[in-house]
């Protein structure tokens, strides 16, 4: 699993003259424009647009968005590698638009009425609390990285949402929906043990 773990940009490893043209462009624009920052972005908004479609009662059509962007997520990790072109400013803005677009989707769920209202805390809870404490260790200059536990935790959300998404297509088949509470409840826990990991320093710099 690629956490985008970079305690120093892959640019500052070489001298200028051996920059590629994706890390003199990164330099250029001090670590925000790299190809995987970009798919980041496109990956967000096709998430986005997906949520609005699903907003309007097409919820097969917007649950084929969301999988779209969330491969696009996928792939910036390997892009940045491929590209040399990883950076602590990379980190950041994947981690934060992995976080916008999950409480976005669990937002968006509640109010399309998919899911009982415990189930979508569940979901949400865990990456508002990470998303908080990483915020106030931020605020103290203090570094911090993705876990693992994170990671699986938001991934395993999103199992969720893509479960929650079919049982309102097919109309709540007793197996699935015994899947989606097992799965949510997963992704709860390993969210809890993400943010002890957070609060006590496990994962900073």
């Amino acid at each position: 699993m690629n956490l985008h773990r970079a305690k120093k940009a892959d640019w500052d490893n070489v001298s200028p003259e051996e920059y590629n043209v994706f890390q003199q462009l990164a330099v250029a624009t001090s670590g925000f424009l790299t190809p995987a920052n970009v798919i980041t972005v496109i990956g967000l908004a096709i998430v986005i647009f997906g949520l609005a479609v699903i907003l309007q009662g097409h919820f097969l059509a917007g649950l084929l968005l969301l999988a779209f962007g969330r491969l696009l997520d996928v792939a910036d990790g390997f892009v940045a590698d491929v590209t040399n072109t990883k950076s602590p400013i990379g980190e950041l803005f994947d981690a934060a638009a992995d976080k916008a677009g999950t409480i976005l989707t669990i937002l968006v769920l509640f109010f399309a009425g998919v899911g009982v209202w415990w189930l979508i805390l569940a979901l949400i809870v865990p990456q508002i609390v990470i998303l908080i404490v990483v915020y106030m260790k931020r605020r103290k200059a203090i570094r911090v990285h993705p876990t693992r536990q994170g990671k699986l935790s938001m991934a395993l959300a999103w199992v969720g949402v893509v479960a929650l998404l079919v049982n309102k297509e097919l109309g709540g088949y007793v197996p699935l929906v015994v899947a989606t509470y097992v799965i949510i409840l997963a992704s709860l826990m390993l969210g809890c043990y993400a943010i002890w990991q957070y609060t006590n320093g496990k994962n900073q710099d």
